[in-house]
């Protein structure tokens, strides 16, 4: 339950399931972090909204992420999960569900892969 009156700050977050089963040769993590995590970023700054890849296949190193996932430390429990992007804002009630709005148009140019022809 939200209370809108008082415009009180809350954090609404939504996580994005990135389709690696239906393109699982696309590099999903590649295109959204970009070169030295510029496109992720600049999604944050123009969103407004914190972002990040979460999931199998998240991390760059296999054994590593492996490792994490055994450890069942609750911190790496994400990378049991699908691929996804969390994608969270925290603002008035109306201008954090803007912000999420805003940053899932966004982020969905980068979840649909281009074909190379």
């Amino acid at each position: 339950m939200v209370d809108i009156t008082r415009d009180k700050p809350i954090k609404v977050a939504v996580r994005v399931v990135v389709p690696v089963r239906d393109h699982p040769k696309f590099n999903f993590v590649g295109k959204l972090l970009g070169p030295k995590g510029n496109s992720l970023k600049r999604l944050q700054e123009d969103t407004m909204c914190k972002m990040a890849v979460l999931g199998r296949g998240s991390m760059k190193d296999r054994h590593k992420e492996e490792e994490l996932r055994a450890s069942g430390d609750p911190k790496f429990q994400h990378l049991s999960e699908e691929l996804h992007v969390e994608i969270s804002a925290f603002a008035t009630p109306a201008e954090a569900h803007a912000r999420i709005a805003y940053a899932l148009a966004e982020v969905r140019r980068f979840l649909v892969p281009v074909s190379p022809h």
